[in-house]
């Protein structure tokens, strides 16, 4: 999909930051002192223990060395070698008899499966005319089916993996000239399958598996390699192509690499792959473990990323030197931080629901840190998730911790990205999600100044989501993209300037967070918005105030070119009562209640016009309403129009109320973000 390119001389931009660091017994919160620039508060590095990979100390590899590698370790041919071996097998079928846990998750995973075997194996069709839905399906469908049947011996298990392995060596292609992804997800899928099922298949299903995955996959790889395609290549903006694709042909390689015909190809095409991923993602997890791309990209991108390294590490024993990454502990956390109490902060093209990442697992073993075990046994007992495949393979009865002893705070430098919460693992906690950063990045929307809050085990402010893939013009970012109601400034928790059918903000300015505070009582960051609103704007800051780790302030200051319209919006799925004199709202959600007020500087008379209203989440009238959007069923925006204004200074107050807590009879004093202070 294009993407306009975002030079290192805009990222260059951002200012050198200071990183402080904290033991692992630290408290939950950390700031940097007055005299610091802001910096994101992380985790100290554990300490090494047997669980955690071999260190690398070698320098690159070879594909000669790649192969041999793999023939050493894996003597006479020896199957299965992806992400487990024989013994792996047998260890996990005794267990799941004696551990509740994977107990259950086996149960999960066979009523899933169970569900697989009367499905239609996947049809050579791409119904939108791009994308191969059937790719997507197939790796699921044959890893839970060669893994059910590894672990209860069921041929009829077997025999569904074969169907779908087969109709894939049936296709004519896999689909790489339009959606390279479906060629590395089915190539993985297929690896995968003929691993697995090694002794299962017959000599002439090997060959023909073999001769598929060298043609319709491999062999197409190498070819994009030589023509530099831009997944293969590209560094900026980062994609999670370069992750799926060259992390898909991996696997596959490594599954038939040692057979004599497929050795040259799959040493070459490892190597390749393998220097790509190094040099495009695994450098953009610096400098904090952030990712651009929005939680639900940085899922895709971990999935085949591990899957990759996971596979490397059974296979060939070892990554040469990638799971030993240091940023790969910082972006393991990274969708812990996204993940609110009552979802996801679905910034980019994500969605809100909390997601599926048996992965945390495999990287829980990988930097030796058990809480991030113990966080993915949490995601999965507050979201009631399935166990699968992964589940079962990658968790350790034995590694996993409960407790929680990050700072509660995070700000991720380049994605520019704030996340304050009130306490971990507690459905009614308070959390605040800050966007600031480009929306020139893959998959980014135009929401610079974007917020989300939850509490009281509600979300209040939302983000609607993402649009259609296939409206068009959707990922030309210059273009239609930014006309799309979602994709729009106004379609966030954000302001608008003087509304019209040009693009609402810079897409392509980078706009930094320019102070960020954590401390026990509270927390706060400053962005500096002006590149985004320069049309409009010769001064434009959002700060926003955790208050006693509860509430919230969201301020703006602002002085624009000339007298200008101002719109300030919060997108909401609770009911909006506004106050008689439009002061205030009371919104209400399933029994729980929010109260918002607005306040101004006492020094200045409010606009006559300042007050609360209740808005569709449609376009307004000025902008541009392209035909084909999804509805905002559900949604609501409560707003804040100010007209014929230049100087804006405007804070709004959320404060979540308590059962039977009264109303307050007034908000904060309005504070100049430049006097911020925590206690």
């Amino acid at each position: 999909m294009p993407f306009l390119k975002m030079t290192r001389a805009v990222v260059g931009m951002l200012m050198a930051i200071g990183i402080t660091i904290l033991p692992a017994c630290s408290g939950d919160t950390a700031a940097p002192s007055s005299s610091e620039k802001p910096g994101a508060t992380v985790r100290a590095e554990p300490t090494p223990s047997p669980q955690v990979f071999a260190s690398y100390t070698g320098g690159p590899p070879t594909a000669e060395r790649i192969i041999a590698d793999l023939q050493t370790n894996n003597p006479k041919q020896r199957h299965p070698r992806l992400f487990a071996t024989s013994d792996t097998f047998a260890k996990l079928k005794d267990t799941v008899k004696t551990d509740p846990q994977l107990r259950k998750w086996y149960g999960d995973l066979q009523r899933a499966t169970d569900k697989t075997l009367a499905k239609p194996v996947g049809a050579y069709e791409t119904p939108d005319g791009r994308r191969m839905l059937s790719a997507r399906d197939a790796r699921p469908i044959i890893e839970q089916n060669a893994m059910m049947y590894r672990l209860s011996g069921d041929e009829k298990y077997a025999k569904r993996a074969v169907q779908e392995m087969m109709a894939m060596v049936a296709f004519p292609d896999w689909n790489d000239k339009k959606e390279f992804l479906n060629t590395a997800e089915i190539t993985a899928g297929m690896g995968i399958g003929y691993d697995w099922l090694y002794d299962y298949l017959t000599q002439e299903q090997r060959d023909s598996i073999r001769k598929a995955m060298v043609e319709k996959g491999l062999q197409k790889a190498l070819d994009a390699h030589n023509k530099q395609v831009w997944w293969s290549v590209r560094t900026d903006p980062v994609n999670n192509w370069s992750a799926v694709c060259n992390g898909g042909i991996i696997v596959g390689a490594l599954a038939i690499g040692d057979e004599e015909q497929e050795r040259t190809i799959a040493g070459e095409i490892i190597l390749r792959s393998w220097q790509s991923v190094q040099n495009i993602i695994l450098s953009h997890w610096e400098p904090d473990g952030g990712w651009s791309e929005g939680p639900g990209y940085w899922r895709y991108m971990m999935e085949y990323t591990v899957s990759y390294m996971a596979a490397m590490q059974t296979s060939l024993g070892t990554t040469y030197g990638h799971a030993q990454t240091p940023a790969l502990h910082k972006t393991a956390y990274f969708p812990v931080y996204v993940t609110g109490p009552q979802g996801t902060f679905n910034f980019a093209d994500s969605d809100s629901g909390k997601m599926k990442i048996p992965e945390l697992f495999w990287l829980a073993k990988a930097t030796n840190d058990p809480m991030l075990a113990g966080q993915r046994l949490a995601m999965m007992e507050d979201a009631k998730q399935a166990g699968g495949v992964y589940d079962l393979l990658w968790y350790d009865p034995s590694f996993h911790d409960a407790k929680m002893t990050l700072p509660t705070d995070q700000y991720y430098r380049d994605a520019e990205l704030v996340i304050i919460r009130s306490k971990w693992n507690d459905p009614a906690a308070s959390y605040v999600g800050f966007k600031a950063g480009t929306a020139i990045a893959s998959h980014s929307h135009s929401d610079i100044g974007e917020f989300v809050f939850h509490a009281n085990g509600e979300q209040w402010a939302i983000d609607p989501g993402k649009e259609d893939y296939n409206l068009k013009g959707y990922f030309e970012y210059d273009k239609e993209r930014y006309t799309y109601y979602r994709l729009k400034p106004e379609g966030h928790n954000t302001i608008v300037l003087n509304p019209d059918q040009q693009f609402q903000q810079d897409q392509a300015s980078m706009n930094q967070i320019t102070r960020y505070e954590s401390k026990p009582q509270g927390a706060l960051a400053v962005a500096d918005m002006q590149p985004a609103y320069a049309r409009n704007a010769d001064a434009a800051k959002r700060g926003i105030r955790f208050v006693d780790r509860k509430g919230l302030i969201v301020q703006d200051e602002l002085r624009a070119k000339k007298p200008s319209a101002f719109w300030w919006f919060m997108n909401t799925k609770a009911s909006i009562q506004v106050a008689e004199d439009g002061k205030s709202a009371l919104l209400s959600q399933n029994g729980k209640r929010l109260w918002v007020t607005m306040t101004f500087p006492k020094d200045a008379s409010p606009p006559s016009q300042a007050k609360f209203q209740i808005m569709d989440a449609r376009p307004l009238p000025e902008s541009l309403n392209p035909k084909g959007q999804m509805p905002n069923n559900g949604i609501r925006k409560l707003a804040i129009k100010l007209d014929g204004v230049q100087d804006v200074r405007l804070a709004v107050e959320l404060v979540p109320l308590a059962a039977g807590e009264a109303i307050p009879s007034a908000g904060h004093d309005y504070v100049p973000l430049s006097e911020w202070k925590l206690p």
